[in-house]
């Protein structure tokens, strides 16, 4: 993975069986010394992670720390500390992490069915954004063969998968901070990963670390049709069904809407895969495929579910325009370059007019012109 330089890493291990308490005497295993991140094992570890993040299957919400302090926990406090060392030492680093153990164990103990793992965490810089990563990963038995030619039971690690993670953009976390109530409804500098729903298995993760659902959906709302059609006309085979695929968004989004539901990027993938029908199935697969992790980026963060926001909504569907002396707010659909368009635009002479107008609209229109005395 280019441009990706490793600050700091380590990795500690969280001892909880699935469905069985604590040992309370040994609740975790914890290093006490950095990786070497220069080990290319070390450094394909990190790669890895990254990589995984927000891939098909690993795609993250965003958000923020929690902002009550008993929600909230102290992890947020310490990251704060953290964030403001320019260069942080090696011991800041440890101690940080030790101290996220410390609270993914008060999180998980009360969890009967919570499970423990690895827990990755590095402090990296991809792209010049400086990044603090935290990844729980599982660990499987399996079976090799020896030299000796015998089966052997050996462990290892679920690479393909992440279970939960965390990750906090610094610079985000530090333009959030200087900005103003109006402009932090709009940004979000922490994601995260969590798979688990309903008696969640591994919620005491997310729980422990302060996370909260950002509630930028605005944002969201405004930039996924806008970003599917980018992503569309971007490739050339796909460039032809850009404008429709957006439509079939939009129209998406308003029925979501329309049946107070969330707006969920599994199904921005169906309506993109049907748009991509024409694709034989070994090419469609892998455009899909990153057009998800494209959406769900640090670049563009589309979370994997958000709530639509109406006037984003409003404004991708209608045509606004608002002057000192009139405004008009109507649906596209209605919008035409033929006289028999409920609103026709004369692109010509740059005039528009309204055809058929509703009964109730007449009327309002007859009573200003006859307090005017422009109409009997």
């Amino acid at each position: 993975m280019p441009n990706l330089k490793i600050n700091h890493v380590i990795v500690h291990e969280l001892l909880k069986e699935k469905d069985k308490d604590f040992d309370h005497s040994k609740r975790y295993n914890l290093r006490d010394s950095e990786l070497d991140k220069t080990n290319a094992v070390v450094i394909s570890l990190v790669e890895g992670v990254v990589a995984l993040y927000g891939s098909k299957g690993n795609s993250a919400h965003y958000g923020v720390f929690k902002s009550a302090p008993k929600e909230q926990g102290p992890i947020p406090v310490l990251f704060d500390q953290y964030h403001q060392t320019a260069t942080s030492q090696s011991i800041d680093f440890i101690n940080l992490t030790k101290k996220i153990m410390e609270q993914m164990y008060h999180s998980a103990k009360s969890q009967s069915w919570s499970s423990g793992g690895y827990i990755v965490f590095t402090d990296y810089i991809s792209a010049g954004i400086r990044y603090f990563l935290v990844a729980m990963i599982k660990k499987t038995n399996g079976v090799t063969i020896s030299e000796k030619l015998e089966p052997e039971e050996m462990i290892h690690l679920e690479l393909n998968n992440i279970n939960q993670a965390a990750k906090i953009n610094f610079h985000l976390y530090y333009q959030y901070h200087q900005a103003d109530d109006v402009q932090k409804t709009e940004l979000s500098y922490l994601s995260f990963i969590n798979k688990t729903t309903g008696q969640s298995a591994a919620a005491y993760f997310i729980a422990a670390l302060g996370c909260d659902k950002g509630i930028a959906s605005a944002g969201a709302t405004r930039k996924l049709p806008n970003e599917v059609k980018k992503f569309f006309k971007k490739h050339k085979e796909l460039r032809p069904h850009a404008n429709a695929v957006r439509n079939a968004v939009i129209k998406y989004l308003e029925s979501q809407f329309g049946n107070n539901c969330s707006a969920k990027l599994t199904d921005i993938e169906s309506i993109s895969a049907t748009h991509m029908a024409f694709l034989d199935d070994d090419k469609k697969a892998p455009l899909v495929r990153e057009l998800m992790q494209y959406l769900n980026s640090e670049e563009v963060r589309v979370p994997s579910e958000f709530v639509i926001n109406k006037t984003s909504l409003d404004k991708l569907r209608n045509v606004i325009f608002k002057a000192d002396q009139y405004s008009f707010n109507f649906d596209k659909d209605l919008l035409g370059i033929t006289t028999d368009a409920t609103i026709f635009y004369d692109a010509e002479h740059g005039n528009l007019t309204f055809n058929r107008l509703p009964i109730e609209a007449q009327k309002k229109i007859k009573d200003a012109l006859k307090e005017m005395n422009l109409l009997n």
